[in-house]
């Protein structure tokens, strides 16, 4: 039966199913089957609310070829009566008609057998679908009331950027306690987002906030009490720039526009929040006096008159040039939307996968918009197609000059954003793509920015520039068709590419970054999963006298933080499960003192201790003193999350998606089969390690693959990481990464010698 699962805090809907490949042919858990061309098989879901819109489509089959596969198409209606037309279901959903998330929404998926070949069948292993759902967000128009058992998402309407978060404050007249509070943040103008975390002091202080890109964040409020919860504002208090309101300094960061003082305020009649808006000035209530110094600014109190507001503003003032910049302002746009140039512009966003912070630059980025404006070119005039040389370098096309107003650009795109180098655009009439260079704002009359300077050249297509979605890619095809170097000699480059050899990628060991000591034996064995390594050696715990330390790493950071997560995994084959027997999966951990943390296994029983406090895992569902819920000699591997931000410890063992352990080498897919889950809620905890190092203990078991990583590892990704011989790109999250791998000794000779 397939399962529906509806995420209120992230917005997102999954329907899911697996099928049982071994299951009988009459079980409901058959995997759908195909055995000739034209066959169908058709699954509804009915009844789903709050659905926006699916995004996302995947699905794993057995027995595609090239001769035979399946074509998948989508169908939608309100009633379960009147139904759309099938559409083609591809990977990325980006066809999907709009909807009213208001309305009950049904949706058909069929898949259909097509190829030339007549022999063989395919069948359905499993399918995912992803789509977003409308949340419960708060309207700030007014105090926001949560009542009991309800959630609601909190967005702020303002863009930042964060320099120093020093603490957060919550003002509500009823009072939060009892409420759940979590918050989560986008650095890439929504595009991703961060991971939901409990919102205390701890965590919103310490959590990487790159300061030079804008910042935007979400709350979300679970009412857990038995009355409404009334909500007026949430700030952050540190060091802010607001982009929204042209960069002005700030030391509070709210949801609402107006948070002079909100630290002192009170609450009127009706429970209403007023703020203090006197938080800088001086009043009757201050200590002191007028002219005592201290907090005391007044400087006014002279005994002589003083001139009233009204007064004050007839005085001239020679900076006052707000009229005149404003027609300036006025006159700019007009002359540019009746003289300029028609274009596409396209506006790149920088990809924090590619960020660089040694040599500070970025080195991908994302098209994610694309709108129509006008530009005026510098004395109207355009560069020709001639080679331009000097005496430093080639230029194979000239430069040129354009003007955007400001106030034009931040209409269409939006006040975070403004022209930048590898942005780029279409001059409709010309037929022609220029790429922006350098782009300035340009300061003249009265110092004030009226409009951006580009400067262009010829557009050249890059590989680290990708479009963001497929709406954008296919016009930039469709103005740039036939002109690439890809699209000319594609072919002849990928034959050149396939005739080059990778050469040798690792060597033994000469020297230990990682291990301290191992006194286990090291075995050869190649561990296969489908056509992935695993490994190619273990560790024999059993080699060494039980309970002694079998291997022990370098201490690498001493001090654990009670907001600090960690992932890790092991791959591990028992020789002999007695019940009894203690296995140690890692141990960091002073016995002595009762501080670090470990992991072990005991009759069907994963212990987890955290300092002073053990958390339990039973895989047969109930405490036993039997061992039977593991086989020996099979490879299982062990996964231990441990989320202290959101205070959550989460456990895992997996296998090779086999029965017999000889038949591995043999699969199709290397998915492994997830054994056993457990998830907890844990009181986080911290500790200072001293005269103690990570180790794993000698049992009756064999190990391998052991690795140590500084947050925790997503479960969607767990099929990629545990099969990874050599950690990848997640390599700037690991500690260590233990493949049981024999050290070689060479000896060490004088130079010149």
């Amino acid at each position: 039966m397939y399962q529906i699962v509806s995420d209120n805090l992230t917005g997102k809907i999954t329907i899911s199913d697996k099928f049982d490949i071994t299951a009988a042919t009459a079980s409901a858990d058959f995997t759908p089957t195909f055995y000739q061309e034209g066959d169908e098989y058709i699954l509804s879901f009915i009844d789903l609310q709050n659905v926006k819109k699916f995004t996302k489509f995947f699905y794993d089959g057995l027995g595609i070829t090239e001769g035979r596969y399946l074509l998948q198409y989508y169908r939608i209606s309100r009633d379960g009566q009147m139904w759309s037309q099938w559409y083609d279901l591809l990977r990325n959903i980006e066809n999907f008609p709009i909807v009213d998330s208001k309305e009950t929404l049904y949706i058909d998926i069929k898949w259909v057998r097509k190829g030339y070949s007549k022999v063989g069948t395919i069948r359905i292993l499993e399918y995912i679908i992803e789509g977003d759902i409308e949340r419960d967000e708060s309207d700030l128009s007014d105090l926001i009331s949560i009542p009991s058992g309800s959630l609601k998402i909190i967005s702020s309407p303002f863009i930042y950027k964060v320099f120093r978060v020093q603490s957060y404050e919550i003002i509500s007249p009823t009072g939060i306690d009892g409420c759940e509070l979590k918050y989560r943040y986008s650095q890439d103008n929504l595009k991703t987002w961060s991971n939901w975390e409990l919102l205390t002091e701890g965590n919103i202080t310490t959590t990487r906030i790159n300061p030079i890109r804008f910042f935007q964040i979400e709350y979300s409020i679970e009412n857990k009490t038995n009355s409404t919860v009334k909500i007026q504002d949430i700030n952050l208090i540190g060091d802010f720039q607001n982009v929204s309101e042209d960069y002005r300094k700030s030391n509070l960061f709210g949801i609402r526009e107006c948070c002079q003082s909100n630290m002192l305020g009170t609450y009127d009649a009706n429970g209403n929040f007023v703020p203090n808006t006197n938080m800088n000035q001086t009043g009757s209530a201050t200590s002191g006096g007028a002219g005592s110094g201290g907090s005391n600014c007044n400087t006014s109190s002279t005994g002589l008159p003083q001139m009233t507001t009204d007064e004050k503003a007839q005085l001239y003032n020679p900076y006052q040039q707000n009229t005149a910049v404003a027609l300036l302002q006025k006159l700019s746009n007009d002359a540019q939307q009746l003289f300029g140039h028609q274009v596409i512009y396209f506006v790149t966003d920088a990809d924090k996968k590619g960020q660089d912070s040694i040599l500070h630059e970025y080195q991908l980025y994302n098209v994610v918009c694309e709108g129509d404006l006008k530009v005026s070119v510098e004395g109207n005039n355009f560069p020709d197609s001639q080679i331009v040389m000097n005496q430093f370098d080639l230029n194979l096309f000239e430069t040129m000059e354009v003007h955007i107003t400001k106030q034009q650009f931040k209409e269409i795109f939006g006040p975070q954003r403004r022209p930048s180098k590898e942005d780029f655009l279409y001059f409709c009439n010309l037929n022609r793509m220029y790429q922006v260079e350098h782009a300035q704002q340009f300061r003249n009359f009265n110092n004030a920015a009226v409009y951006y300077k580009l400067t262009l050249k010829k557009y050249t297509q890059k590989a680290n520039v990708k479009a963001d979605n497929s709406e954008i890619r296919n016009k930039i095809e469709k103005l740039t068709q036939n002109t690439t170097i890809d699209e000319l000699f594609g072919q002849e480059d990928t034959q050149e590419k396939a005739a080059i050899a990778n050469k040798t990628q690792f060597k033994p060991l000469t020297r230990e970054p990682i291990r301290l000591e191992y006194n286990a034996q090291i075995d050869r064995e190649l561990i296969e999963n489908s056509t992935t390594i695993i490994s190619k050696s273990h560790y024999d715990l059993s080699s060494v006298e039980y309970r002694n330390v079998a291997v022990k790493y370098r201490n690498f950071d001493p001090i654990m933080r009670e907001n600090e997560n960690v992932g890790y995994y092991i791959w591990f084959n028992i020789n002999n499960y007695i019940p009894g027997e203690v296995y140690n999966f890692y141990n960091f951990y002073d016995s002595r003192n009762s501080l670090g943390y470990k992991m072990e296994l005991v009759n069907d029983e994963i212990i987890v201790t955290l300092n002073q406090t053990t958390y339990s895992f039973y895989l047969t569902g109930s405490p036993t003193s039997d061992a039977v819920a593991l086989e020996e000699e099979v490879w299982y591997c062990y996964v231990m999350n441990l989320d202290q931000r959101n205070k959550k410890l989460d456990q895992y063992i997996y296998k090779r998606n086999v029965d017999f352990e000889e038949e591995a080498a043999n699969l199709g897919s290397s998915i492994l089969r997830k054994v056993y889950h457990n998830s907890q809620d844990i009181v986080a905890h911290k500790f200072e390690s001293e005269g103690f190092n990570p180790e794993i203990l000698a049992s009756d078991m064999k190990v391998t693959n052991i690795r140590l990583f500084l947050d925790v590892l997503p479960e969607e990704v767990h099929h990629k990481i545990l099969n990874q011989y050599i950690i990848g790109e997640d390599s700037k999250y690991l500690v260590f990464a233990d493949n049981a791998t024999t050290r070689l000794y060479l000896p060490k000779l004088p130079l010149f010698e």
